[in-house]
């Protein structure tokens, strides 16, 4: 990969930060305070974390930074399943965005996996 912009986990990722803090702006979800605010914090390091990484440039630390990445990503979708449980986001846009984020997860897992297999 030469660019950060050609990494489908990163794209992905990016759209799904975005999706995700577009869900916190809305009542009643915006109406619970320390739900939304671990919303925003998790969604928008998810992309971060695999930036951060891929700039390292070494193999060891993007996959370092590729498990905070995943970490922050299912962290993320454990909060949108509250969400919907509760019903405090409209269904439609909260189960986009947990589709998103399981793909997110599903990418993230791909590289972690191609990257530690190259021995």
């Amino acid at each position: 990969m030469r660019r950060l912009e050609s990494l489908e986990a990163w794209k992905v990722a990016r759209q799904l930060a975005g999706a995700a803090y577009r869900l916190t702006l809305h009542p009643p979800l915006s109406r619970h305070f320390a739900l939304a605010d671990q919303i925003r914090r998790a969604a928008p390091s998810i992309p971060a974390n695999i930036a951060e990484g891929y700039s390292l440039a070494t193999k060891p630390q993007f996959v370092r930074c590729l498990r905070i990445a995943l970490g922050s990503a299912t962290e993320l979708r454990t909060h949108l399943e509250l969400v919907q449980e509760l019903e405090l986001s409209p269904e439609k846009p909260t189960a986009e965005t947990l589709k998103r984020c399981d793909r997110v997860i599903g990418l993230i897992i791909g590289v972690i996996r191609s990257l530690v297999g190259r021995a």
